[in-house]
């Protein structure tokens, strides 16, 4: 039995281990150009969490996993069929709710471990430092090494790339298909303020792209996401075990 995920562990266990962080991953829901699964976000979010949640016990941290959120914010690609869309309102609420009950059973630190590049959360957390006793931390886990990402993939990306499609070819290569696949290219808005960077908006992803993917995939490998996942998992196992191990106090985290 596995002490630090929640999903597989019994009371008997909960009550005897005193935890110290809760690690919730959030997915989301989506197409990924045409050859990744719609769960492909929170099928990584959850591997990369359980991973980097496993290594930090082994070391000794009293973590927690949560089970993950397979919905996200994907309010600008409701064009495409199937896509699941949670409003930022109520998504936020609902892990307002969690962030509740730990600060009920006494857990003070919290990571939210991101997969997806729509949800943003730090409106979230700088709310909810102000209504609760729990610290919540916030990790994009495809940030956490992007040093190594740089070194491992050769094209850039957002969506349905060669990172994202190596990751799955690594966890779930049953599940690509890669010949079917575009080549990620993406339109340029008639706005030179938002291709440069100095507008930002709602990007709609069905003008944006030809099959919701933004990025080529076709370099993508499993061993390159095996290095990518094992790089990012490190930093992430790493943050974990010294959160563990710091005591909640007046000045914390400082």
């Amino acid at each position: 039995m596995n002490d630090w995920n929640l999903f597989e562990t019994s009371y008997e266990t909960v009550r005897n281990t005193p935890y110290e962080v809760a690690v919730l991953p959030v997915g989301a829901c989506e197409p990924h150009n045409l050859h990744l699964p719609y769960g492909t976000d929170a099928i990584s979010v959850q591997a990369v969490a359980a991973a980097a949640c496993k290594q930090a016990s082994i070391q000794g941290a009293q973590v927690c996993l949560l089970p993950t959120i397979p919905y996200g914010i994907n309010e600008n690609t409701l064009a495409f069929p199937m896509t699941m869309s949670i409003r930022p309102s109520t998504l936020f609420a609902f892990i307002g709710d969690l962030v509740r009950c730990l600060e009920a059973h006494g857990v003070k630190k919290m990571v939210l471990v991101n997969g997806h590049g729509g949800n943003e959360f730090k409106p979230l957390l700088r709310e909810l430092c102000t209504k609760h006793a729990v610290h919540v931390f916030l990790i994009d886990w495809w940030q956490a090494a992007k040093e190594a990402g740089a070194s491992i993939f050769e094209r850039k990306g957002e969506h349905g790339d060669e990172m994202e499609t190596s990751l799955l070819m690594h966890l779930r290569p049953e599940l690509v298909d890669l010949p079917s696949a575009d080549d990620g290219a993406i339109y340029p808005s008639r706005l030179d303020a938002v291709n440069d960077g100095t507008a930002w908006l709602a990007r709609p992803w069905n003008l944006l792209t030809k099959n919701s993917g933004y990025g080529d995939p076709s370099l993508a490998t499993p061993e390159k996401g095996e290095r990518f996942m094992g790089a990012c998992v490190e930093k992430i196992a790493a943050f974990l075990l010294q959160l563990s191990s710091e005591p909640v106090d007046e000045a914390f985290p400082y």
